[in-house]
């Protein structure tokens, strides 16, 4: 896609295609070719709509992941059909995603032109983005799932070996080695398909049980939350949100910080007492990347967020009642008690 963006003109009308061509000029690169469509725009008008229909359907579904806008430039005397402008029954999109009325105004017309132009633009940095990360968690994964698995291979190899009283430390080990195996499947699993949740019933203490036990901070306090409560969530996605939260606070607040978890009437709290999050840099600190001076990767609450939007919930941040940080997921569904 040029700079200038390319409209294509589907205009059989000889003098009306010539204005708007010379209209269009001042702005964008104009085709008149009418036998292969290949604008980054397609404009086309009321009267010469059905002779292209089916070569546009054809253009919409050979690309239903992508953005090729079609503009009707429509005359006042002109019906227009509105299933044009919506989604088509197979799901495929509309086949025109604007409408122009004649007599064409040019400050109307570049208006709308340079919107769907700017659209288009982001939807290919989008596809180009996926296809990167597709690349790039494919070659992460492969590269950490091989020495995963010659790590478990030794240490079935040693089990034998080992006294009984060293057998628990074996298992921590083999239980943080299935974890990240785990955590591999689904980070190559969201880079191909997106971040979806498998949501089941689970007791809340259970997963603060689980996520505190893979934080290496033995002077830190954790504060459980109340073991008859009971979400409905993704287990996997729920586990690495508290898991984040969890390393935040000990990042940021040390490692003898307390962590209180509790329950809120629409969700979840997770609250420390550390020097906690400046208001002007909450929205901030959830941005990839952004890991202000603590010196981390900036990652860890991204995922948090990225888990809380998986799962239709809001997160916010707020202060806690020792001064510290305190997130808040609210939204989370809990079990129907008429069942």
């Amino acid at each position: 896609m040029s700079d200038r963006g390319m409209i294509q003109l589907l205009v059989d009308d000889d003098a009306n295609r010539d204005a708007l061509a010379e209209l269009l000029e001042a702005r964008y690169d104009v085709t008149t070719d009418r036998n292969e469509l290949t604008g980054d725009l397609l404009l086309v008008d009321d009267r010469s709509f059905s002779r292209y229909r089916d070569r546009i359907t054809e253009l919409k579904d050979d690309a239903p992941s992508s953005f090729r806008p079609v503009v009707l430039v429509r005359r006042p005397e002109t019906r227009l059909d509105p299933s044009l402008l919506e989604e088509r029954s197979d799901g495929g999109n509309p086949l025109v995603d604007d409408v122009v009325g004649a007599p064409v105004q040019q400050v109307v017309l570049f208006r709308r032109l340079s919107n769907l132009l700017v659209r288009r633009k982001q939807f290919e940095q989008l596809e180009a983005q996926n296809e990167r990360l597709e690349e790039f968690a494919s070659v992460v994964t492969h590269d950490l799932r091989n020495p995963l698995q010659v790590a478990k291979g030794r240490l079935d190899l040693l089990e034998p070996s080992v006294s009984a009283a060293d057998r628990e430390q074996l298992e921590i080990v083999a239980e943080s080695l299935d974890r990240m195996e785990s955590i591999v499947d689904t980070v190559l699993a969201q880079a191909r398909n997106g971040l979806t949740t498998d949501r089941s019933e689970l007791h809340l203490r259970s997963v603060v049980r689980d996520a505190w036990s893979v934080i290496e901070a033995p002077d830190a306090s954790l504060i459980e939350p109340d073991g008859e409560s009971v979400v409905v969530a993704d287990p996997d996605h729920l586990l690495t949100a508290f898991e984040n939260l969890f390393r935040n606070a000990v990042e940021h607040a040390g490692d003898d910080v307390t962590i209180d978890v509790g329950v809120l009437e629409s969700g979840v709290y997770i609250a420390d007492d550390g020097p906690g999050i400046d208001p002007s840099d909450r929205e901030n600190v959830l941005e990839r990347g952004y890991s202000g001076t603590g010196g981390g990767t900036g990652l860890g609450l991204d995922i948090v967020a990225n888990a809380v939007e998986a799962h239709g919930w809001e997160l916010t941040i707020t202060e806690s009642d020792a001064g510290g940080a305190r997130f808040e997921i609210t939204g989370v569904e809990r079990p129907d008690p008429d069942r």
